[in-house]
């Protein structure tokens, strides 16, 4: 007698052995306790994600005879839908019947009452690919369908469907069974089978099974054969030719340290034991997904096949352009495994385009400002010529003092150019005083208008040391000349209310974001405890005045607006103690 494969063994039973689809398992529950079944469904999704078990549990539970625990799995009715005899229960598949006359006859039979149950339910597999007579056919019963009929069609391809025939059914899409259930599925099968799965092997089978819950147990079927009652992660590796995650991150490290005669050797390593080169192609692009992700975010949440040490040490040495570059590369290599005859050449050459990227263009860096160092100056005396409507002849006696005409006299020192003001001190914490006045002169529509220049950007993979910080970042209020950002990170917070940085960070915004408007940053707690005193102070009408914050381009405007006087720049610079005014007179 032939045994039962895994997938049929272990095929939910009822909706607490269901694995993943919980809003599609919790909707169809209430509709069958509430009594609300509709007369037909739609289930849509990628393959192995359960939809025909989804189907086959809506009908046993509309036809069990105790519908406040459906499906109880004790009834006649319940008994007779689990061995797959039930009169009432007709399975299609639509690959197989395509034809009008499929669909007519079905129509004609479905005009006729339940034999046992309360409905006669029809599930239709594969439905989208019915010739377009039958569709139409089948899309006249589902108009005006018999009260006791109830139709749960399934496809892996909706988009093949007539709209007509979509909108009259409720819809309801399966998504890929995450890896982390697939996982813990296969564990618990493990133990109840009585063979060892290793946990790393497992997870290696939900990667293979890319969502799909029936090719995962599949697959564990193939592996319990191979491995004899222990599996473990280099059994997968061995049966569908992988490389284990270490020797890929080992490959890309030789790759971005451009030592190509160790790259090639791996690659022929590989094809000589039977590695699919063209799978480890994709399976480096999903890396190198993960690196760029830990690089820009440092959330392994969001790590999909690295574990966080994996993604740090596969990042070192590479900046996110190149890494993305590398991507890149690989995803166009893809296309041309589909007409090469050689795996090893095309993956080969892929591997040199990306040598070729490790040097990438520097990202943008603002102009940097310096201001000379102050050099020790022997005393001077500076002469300030005082013009007059007729010039006077020079003196006799003051050709040696200005060395007008004397050659032998020494040579003037040159007079640098003033040194800059000196920087305001910086304010790296904003008070609560401080957020308020913000508060006060920002308003709801420039808050809106600054996200929406803001947020493609930042959730774009663009990657400079400003949206980096900003990523960290929420837009709390915006104002003409402000913008307030908050932030559960107080390094980030410091770093855009220090001086330097947050000159850079308004340049920025001003002439690649088109935001013109000084930039602060609070703690969010901090942002708290202002917007309640705002709050408190609007109802009692104390509110302070508004203190215009200038913007740094309009103080520019303001300093090259004032002329300066040479006098006071000759003091600023020598010092009142080093400076003799002296006009033609001698006075």
């Amino acid at each position: 007698m032939s045994r039962v494969a895994l997938y049929q063994k272990y095929r939910s039973s009822d909706f607490d052995e269901v694995v993943g689809q919980e809003y599609v398992v919790r909707s169809i529950r209430n509709a069958i306790r509430e009594g609300k079944v509709g007369h037909a469904y739609l289930f849509c999704g990628p393959r192995g994600t359960g939809k025909t078990t989804m189907a086959r549990l809506l009908a046993k539970s509309v036809n069990c005879e105790n519908p406040a625990e459906a499906p109880c799995g004790h009834c006649l009715n319940c008994e007779a839908a689990a061995e797959g005899t039930h009169p009432d229960i007709i399975e299609i598949n639509a690959a197989n019947e395509t034809h009008v006359e499929d669909i007519r006859d079905l129509i004609d039979r479905a005009r006729l009452a339940p034999m046992v149950g309360h409905h006669k339910i029809y599930i239709v597999d594969e439905v989208h690919q019915l010739s377009s007579s039958a569709a139409s056919a089948l899309l006249k019963t589902l108009e005006e369908p018999p009260s006791h009929v109830i139709f749960i069609l399934a496809t892996t391809d909706p988009q093949k469907l007539l709209p007509t025939i979509v909108s009259r059914c409720q819809r309801f899409d399966f998504s890929k069974v995450d890896r982390e259930k697939i996982k813990n599925h296969l564990l618990n099968i493990s133990d109840k089978e009585g063979f060892r799965l290793e946990p790393a092997a497992a997870e290696k089978i939900a990667e293979l099974a890319d969502g799909g819950m029936r090719d995962a147990l599949s697959i564990l079927e193939q592996t319990v054969s191979y491995a004899q009652g222990s599996i473990t992660e280099e059994d997968i590796n061995q049966i569908y030719g992988l490389s284990s995650t270490s020797q890929k991150i080992d490959l890309l490290k030789k790759i971005q340290s451009g030592d190509l005669a160790s790259v090639i050797e791996m690659i022929r390593s590989c094809e000589q034991r039977g590695i699919n080169l063209e799978r480890m192609n994709s399976e480096l692009i999903d890396i190198l997904r993960d690196t760029v992700l830990y690089k820009t975010t440092a959330k392994a949440s969001l790590l999909r096949v690295l574990s966080e040490d994996q993604a740090v040490t596969a990042g070192e040495g590479s900046t996110v352009k190149s890494l993305l570059k590398m991507i890149d590369a690989l995803m166009k290599a893809l296309d041309t495994y589909k007409i090469s005859q050689s795996q090893a050449s095309c993956f080969e050459i892929a591997c040199m385009n990306m040598m070729t990227l490790q040097e990438t263009e520097p990202e943008y860096v603002p102009p940097v400002r310096t201001v000379q160092p102050a050099v020790k100056q022997e005393p001077v005396k500076a002469v300030v010529e005082v013009k007059t409507e007729e010039p006077k002849p020079v003196l006799a006696d003051e050709q040696s003092y200005s060395g007008a005409e004397d050659d032998t006299a020494a040579p003037q020192p040159e007079i640098p150019a003033p040194a800059a003001a000196p920087a305001e001190p910086d304010e790296h914490e904003l008070s609560v005083d401080e957020v308020l006045n913000l508060l006060l002169q920002s308003d709801k529509q420039s808050k809106i208008e600054d996200q929406a220049k803001l947020s493609p950007l930042i959730n774009s993979m663009q990657m400079n040391r400003y949206l980096n910080n900003l990523r960290s970042c929420t837009v709390a209020a915006s104002g003409k000349n402000t913008i307030l950002f908050t932030s559960s990170m107080p390094a980030i917070v410091n770093r855009i209310n220090d001086a330097v940085y947050n000159r850079e960070l308004y340049e920025y915004l001003r002439d690649f974001i088109h935001i013109d408007k000084m930039p602060f940053a609070a703690e969010e707690q901090l942002y708290s405890e202002a917007v309640k005193e705002f709050i408190s102070r609007r109802k009692t009408g104390t509110l302070p005045e508004v203190r215009q914050i200038t913007k740094y381009s309009e103080k520019t405007e303001q300093q090259e607006d004032v002329k300066p006087d040479p006098e006071q720049q000759l003091i600023q610079l020598f010092g009142s103690d080093l400076v003799q005014i002296i006009d033609e007179g001698g006075k």
